[in-house]
């Protein structure tokens, strides 16, 4: 039986192989990067990200009622 790390090598190996010229306009280093990572790793990255974005969400909200209150 294979394992997700088995999956995620096979993946890998089927993405690596495919050749990308100029052309497609497609970027694979960002993929090939994710799954080099573990599924863990990957989990702990989009958390991140997601703080990150709710961070910004919140000082831009704190900036706009700063704005509206100081008319």
């Amino acid at each position: 039986m294979a394992t997700d790390g088995d999956k995620e090598e096979r993946i890998l190996r089927e993405i690596l192989s495919i050749q990308v010229t100029d052309a497609d306009g497609i970027d694979l280093s960002l993929l090939k990067d994710s799954l080099a990572k573990t599924p863990w790793e990957r989990m702990q990255a989009n958390d991140d990200a997601v703080n990150f974005g709710e961070s910004l969400r919140a000082a831009m909200e704190k900036k706009v009622n700063n704005h509206v209150h100081s008319r």
